[in-house]
C-alpha cells in the first residue's frame, strides 16, 4: 500500500442484505477504471453506526493494486452474474 491512496466506502445491496468494504485507490476514476461494478458511497449510509463502520474499516479493506479477496471478491463474483 502506498501513501497516495484514499479509502473508498463500497456497498452492494443484494436485496435481503448487503456486502460493505473499505477499497484503497489513487483516485475515484481509478477504481471505476477498474471495477465499475462498484458501487461507492461519499458518506455511510443513515444506518450504519460507528461501531459498524468501524468493523468494516478494522476487518474488510482491500487495496487495488492486490488481488481481490475476501468481501471483495465476494462483491465482485456476484457483480459478474
Amino acid at each position: 500500500m502506498t501513501d497516495d491512496k484514499r479509502e473508498f466506502l463500497i456497498g452492494y445491496d443484494y436485496g435481503g442484505g448487503g456486502l460493505w468494504c473499505v477499497l484503497l485507490a489513487r483516485s475515484e476514476e481509478e477504481l471505476k477504471a477498474k471495477y465499475p461494478q462498484l458501487q461507492i458511497f461519499h458518506e455511510a449510509p443513515p444506518w450504519m453506526t460507528g461501531e459498524v463502520r468501524e468493523r468494516i474499516y478494522r476487518r474488510a479493506r482491500y487495496d487495488i493494486d492486490e488481488e481481490p479477496h475476501g468481501v471483495l471478491k465476494s462483491i465482485l463474483a456476484d457483480q459478474d452474474c
